[in-house]
């Protein structure tokens, strides 16, 4: 998987990700998206998307949600860890993520998906991008796997495949400049 984006699948947008740089993109016909506040609800919704052989991929409420579904739900992507907390603390980030999360998601093979669409659409990205890049590095931590896509719900908000990797490299090289000055 290369792509995933959330809107209806269509052949005029399956070519305009091909023109993108994407060899596969999901769609939302292929891909289930739960947010839900409620436990119970929340496993019988992934459950149901499991066993109708959809992608699973779960929107971060809460901290207390997000580690039940890293422990004992079959959703196999979880996306917006970012947006979980409203304020950092004084002291340091809140990205929704820490080092317990990180090793029951490296223990049970989840992906943290990092969202470009949230980043167009947000109305703070310089915290975004600061939580996203905590996240990241947490996630190389603790060996979690990365994934990087638009998860855009219009074309408009689609980019290329270039442009995804090269948001990567600046939040990776973000992490080496911030190790490389502390040095000095």
């Amino acid at each position: 998987m290369d792509n995933i984006v959330l809107c209806k699948k269509s052949p005029e947008l399956e070519l305009f990700c091909r023109e993108l740089g994407f060899s596969e993109t999901l769609f939302l016909d292929e891909v289930e998206l739960i947010t839900e506040n409620n436990p119970k609800l929340l496993c019988k919704k992934i459950e149901q998307a499991y066993h109708k052989k959809k992608v699973v991929i779960y929107k971060a409420t809460t901290e207390a949600l997000l580690r039940l579904v890293l422990e004992r739900t079959a959703a196999e992507i979880v996306l917006g860890v970012e947006q979980i907390n409203p304020e950092d603390s004084v002291h340091y980030v809140r990205g929704g993520l820490d080092q317990v999360l990180c090793k029951i998601a490296a223990e049970k093979g989840k992906i943290i998906a990092f969202s470009f669409a949230e980043i167009l659409q947000s109305k703070d990205r310089s915290k975004l991008i600061g939580r996203m890049r905590f996240n990241l590095r947490l996630c190389q931590k603790y060996n979690v796997k990365p994934f990087f896509g638009n998860f855009s719900t219009d074309k408009m908000g689609l980019r290329s495949k270039k442009d995804l990797q090269a948001w990567e490299r600046i939040l990776l090289k973000q992490k080496n400049k911030l190790v490389s000055s502390s040095r000095q």
